[in-house]
C-alpha cells in the first residue's frame, strides 16, 4: 500500500449528467476535488484533483446526491510516493445516491525479461 501524493481524475459524463460538485472517498473520507475544471454535467468533461499525502486503504468515486449520473468513461493519474507516476483508465458506470465506483489500482509491478 503505498503513499498516495496526489491524484487527478478526468471524467466524461454520457447523457446522464449532474450539477452537483463531484466527490471521492479516500479511506473513507467523503471530499470535494480541488484544482476543478469543467463539470459533471450531460455530454462534459470534469477535470480534478487532490493533494492526499496519505496511504491508500480505499478510493472511490461518490454518485450524486440525488438523481443519476451515467460517466463514460474515467482517467485518474496517481502520484505516489517512491513510485514512477502511472495511469488507469476505467470503463463507463452509473452511479446514484447509492453507489460508488471503485478508483483506485495498486502500482503495476515491476517486470524483468530474463
Amino acid at each position: 500500500m503505498p503513499k498516495v501524493n496526489t491524484f487527478k481524475v478526468k471524467i466524461q459524463t454520457g447523457p446522464q449528467g449532474m450539477s452537483e460538485p463531484v466527490h471521492f472517498n479516500f479511506n473513507n473520507h467523503n471530499m470535494p476535488f480541488e484544482n476543478v475544471t469543467g463539470s459533471a454535467e450531460s455530454g462534459e468533461t470534469f477535470e480534478g484533483s487532490f493533494d492526499v499525502n496519505s496511504f491508500a486503504h480505499s478510493l472511490t468515486l461518490v454518485g450524486p446526491q440525488s438523481g443519476k449520473w451515467g460517466i463514460e468513461g474515467i482517467t485518474v493519474e496517481y502520484d505516489c510516493e517512491s513510485e514512477k507516476p502511472y495511469t488507469v483508465k476505467f470503463g463507463g458506470v452509473n452511479l446514484d445516491e447509492a453507489t460508488e465506483v471503485n478508483i483506485w489500482q495498486d502500482p503495476p509491478v515491476l517486470a524483468f525479461d530474463v
